[in-house]
């Protein structure tokens, strides 16, 4: 999987004005670190994945009915 790049640009890059932050990959973000149009600010983590709730938890919620 390619790691993903938080990037500050240095320049007007793809229409975006000077010092916007934009997610690129690994590849054109040091190609265009070299080139002075960009400067790597960090790594994206990938946010870990949530598990749904519990079927019985959501029925349960939907099948409340409200006091007389």
């Amino acid at each position: 999987m390619a790691k993903v790049y938080r990037v500050k640009t240095k320049a007007v890059f793809n229409g975006e004005p000077v010092d916007s932050t934009l997610e690129m990959d690994e590849v054109q973000a040091k190609k265009y670190e070299a080139l002075k149009y960009l400067e790597i600010l960090d790594e994206v983590k990938p946010k870990p994945k949530r598990k749904p709730a519990q079927k019985k938890q959501a029925e349960a919620m939907t099948e409340a009915k409200p006091k007389e």
